[in-house]
């Protein structure tokens, strides 16, 4: 039954990336409408390629990874997708303002279409207002925060389960 909980979790965790990345499609239409203007800054996410999620979360599956593991390894993902695009923004026609590359998250102002074509054809996943970039990081480091928490409290039930177990096996056998 921990196993089954510990799917749901990672499949949630993976899940949101492409919750996000279907959220900011929603804001397509308002960007593209805009007037054109270079100096409003935009939050932008970035993603690891999805064959890449797929194959962790085959790996994961099958029980060749631990949840610890997993999590571990798609933040890897995560951050080399953003120091890609931290490398790539200097070939197209935007600048980053601000990074949180472990996060993949970034606010960024130049052109719209140069925005926009890095969504359509590049790393971006997601497109988001400006101002939403301090809450977005706001939020990814109390999910952080609580997967620590987590992780302790498992390992001490993990260590205090193990007492228990090696404790009944002498019962029975004695």
């Amino acid at each position: 039954m921990t196993d089954l909980s510990t799917r749901r979790s990672f499949l949630a965790l993976a899940g949101t990336g492409a919750a996000a990345s279907l959220a900011g499609c929603s804001q397509l239409d308002s960007m593209t409408q805009s007037d054109n203007s270079e100096g409003d800054a935009v939050t932008v996410t970035v993603a690891p390629n999805q064959e890449d999620i797929a194959s962790l979360n085959e790996e994961y599956q099958s029980g060749n990874l631990t949840r610890q593991e997993a999590v571990a390894k798609q933040r890897e993902l995560i951050e080399q997708a953003g120091s890609e695009f931290e490398d790539s923004a200097s070939d197209r026609d935007f600048t980053i303002e601000d990074s949180e590359t472990q996060y993949g998250l970034f606010r960024v102002t130049g052109s719209d279409g140069a925005i926009m074509e890095s969504l359509r054809d590049g790393p971006v996943d997601g497109i988001y207002p400006g101002d939403q970039y301090e809450v977005f990081i706001q939020q990814r480091r109390q999910q952080q925060a609580m997967r620590e928490q987590q992780q302790e409290a498992g390992n001490e039930t993990t260590s205090s389960d193990g007492g228990n177990e090696t404790d009944s096996g002498n019962e029975t056998e004695g």
